[in-house]
């Protein structure tokens, strides 16, 4: 999806951002752009504030396992031109037992876009730093697996997915943890290169 072909085809588009804590503009960022805002920036040098708005309805510690009302609500209540959705993170601390329910919910909101034709992307998220022996981090051990969950139930839903856990890992991990800790706010969030870098990997696939 090249999101500039499509502002550039129509006369407004409003961008629906949901997500949690990642995509949530908080403290992480450490007062810099998060990658929404790198966009946000782009995309008004190119075409001004008139012709789109990015609306982010992310919110820190949801997860869509819980949350999926909120998240179609959220939908019929800003009835985008464009969608993106990065979960899992928090879903991933029920453990493989839930990833059932977690893969349902996705499947749902897949639908529920498909059936609304509305131009989405979905998101997966970041490594984390499995070397902190904090709580919140130990009782995400299975987030490799949510990630790879999320970028095989989305192609098969026939929803684009830019898979951001795998190239961080294939790019940044597995060559130097070193650079991945630099990306990292804390042993989860990205700070504000970690977003940066965020924006780069998305804008391959979303601008022209």
């Amino acid at each position: 999806m090249k999101i500039d072909k499509l502002i550039a085809e129509n006369k407004y588009t409003v961008w629906l951002a949901l997500g949690d804590s990642i995509t949530e503009y908080n403290h992480c960022a450490e007062g810099y752009a998060n990658y929404l805002q790198h966009f946000d920036n782009h995309l008004r040098l190119k075409f001004g504030k008139s012709r789109f708005m990015i609306a982010n309805s992310a919110v820190g510690g949801s997860n869509l396992t819980k949350d999926l009302e909120f998240a179609l609500d959220q939908i019929e209540r800003f009835n985008p031109g464009f969608v993106t959705a990065m979960y899992g993170m928090n879903d991933s601390s029920n453990g493989e037992k839930g990833l059932v329910d977690f893969k349902t919910s996705l499947n749902s909101l897949c639908a529920f876009l498909k059936k609304r034709k509305i131009p989405s992307v979905i998101l997966t998220q970041n490594p984390i730093d499995f070397g902190c022996a904090i709580q919140c981090i130990q009782s995400r051990k299975d987030f490799p697996l949510y990630e790879k969950a999320i970028a095989e139930t989305v192609k098969k839903a026939g929803i684009e997915c830019i898979d951001i856990y795998s190239i961080w890992k294939k790019e940044i991990l597995d060559v130097n943890p070193n650079e991945h800790f630099k990306l990292l706010h804390d042993g989860i969030h990205p700070n504000h290169k970690g977003h940066e870098y965020i924006f780069n990997i998305m804008k391959r696939t979303m601008l022209r």
